[in-house]
């Protein structure tokens, strides 16, 4: 794989350290907030205010209580009753993770419980933010997987736990789930259902809230969503949604007591951002470009892609070489392991102008 070295943040265009530009449709900046003037705006002053970061345990006696109202806007914002910020994404999905089994003991104090009978599912392809102890990784498609996950938790004694794993939409390679499924499982069992959503949210559902309120509509699981909030929102943190139980026994838990929160000022940022509708104007931006380029880029045959998302993926690695030859920089390199195929992907942003997408379209079809 070849390195492209630079010193500059990408924006719509990306300079390298050898003099050249390009043109920019990689990474996770969904919503442009790299270069947003008003997000720069609410960091200066989250900075002005806050300094750079906050060396404390968030269950100090000393609270800040940006983060409280921060993470209040975050739940609105989803459509979640409660919310909680970390310091990444990773760290969300695994602090989830490790916390997972005193949520269920804690939530079955009454009944003749043990966490030995407690099950995992993993997703194929499912987000290392997800991985535990019990990981396994599924060779099989999402929905063979998720019909057999079903069977297996309707087959099961009652007295047993369940945890189906899964992102809320396919990465490295593109691809949507039917979570309506989950609505055969069955009712009066404990079945947990954990989503990453950090290539959701800011992009998907209702001005791009994430995928908790179409999720919360399946009766039968407890849902617990986690979240990279440094894609599409551009903030260097994490969160978890969930019920306030579920909230309040992760805030209690030392693996959230002994970690350090993310920087005042940017959770000042993010609440600025959300009070000002800040979020929803840029992805309707983002949906714009999508709706401008998505009929363009079928047409070449070259990609695979959804519905109202940002991302196009090929398996051609030629591809790759093809458009940075033509001052186009997409992605392409192995994820998440290194012996995995490379995947070359080209990322839509609110940011992009309609002859940005017109050049990108323009080199495909000469492909």
């Amino acid at each position: 794989m070849k390195i492209y070295p630079t010193s500059h943040l990408p924006g719509r265009k990306v300079l390298l350290n050898n003099g050249k530009e390009y043109l920019y449709f990689s990474g996770t900046d969904y919503l442009g907030m790299g270069h947003h003037y008003e997000f720069l705006t609410y960091l200066k002053e989250g900075i002005s205010i806050y300094g750079t970061h906050f060396g404390s345990s968030r269950n100090n006696s000393l609270r800040l209580e940006v983060y409280e109202e921060a993470e209040t806007a975050l739940a609105n914002f989803s459509g979640a009753p409660a919310a909680l910020t970390t310091s990444s994404g990773m760290w969300a999905g695994q602090l989830l993770m490790k916390v997972l089994p005193k949520i269920i003991t804690t939530d079955l104090q009454d009944k003749n419980f043990h966490t030995s009978n407690i099950h995992y599912h993993y997703a194929p392809r499912v987000h290392p933010a997800l991985w535990g102890v019990e990981y396994i990784s599924a060779s099989s498609g999402w929905e063979d997987w998720a019909k057999d996950t079903i069977l297996t938790i309707q087959e099961s004694n009652v007295d047993c736990g369940h945890i189906i794993c899964s992102d809320s939409v396919g990465s490295p390679f593109v691809e949507s789930f039917d979570f309506s499924i989950f609505k055969t499982l069955p009712f009066y069992r404990e079945i947990y259902l954990i989503v990453d959503d950090s290539h959701g949210l800011g992009v998907l559902g209702k001005n791009g809230g994430g995928i908790f309120r179409e999720l919360s509509s399946i009766q039968q699981v407890k849902l617990i969503v986690s979240s990279s909030l440094n894609k599409a929102l551009g903030i260097p943190s994490g969160v978890i949604f969930g019920n306030h139980d579920i909230i309040d026994t992760i805030r209690k838990s030392p693996f959230f007591a002994g970690a350090s929160p993310a920087p005042p000022a940017y959770i000042y940022a993010l609440n600025k951002l959300l009070e000002s509708n800040t979020y929803p104007v840029a992805h309707q931006q983002l949906l714009d470009n999508i709706n401008y380029i998505a009929g363009k880029l079928t047409e070449t045959n070259l990609f695979v892609s959804t519905p109202d998302y940002p991302v196009f993926c090929s398996s051609n690695n030629k591809l790759f070489d093809f458009l940075e030859e033509n001052g186009i920089m997409a992605s392409c390199f192995s994820y998440p392991q290194p012996t995995d195929p490379p995947v070359t992907r080209i990322v839509i942003s609110a940011i992009h102008q309609k002859e940005d997408l017109g050049q990108l379209a323009e080199v495909c079809m000469k492909f």
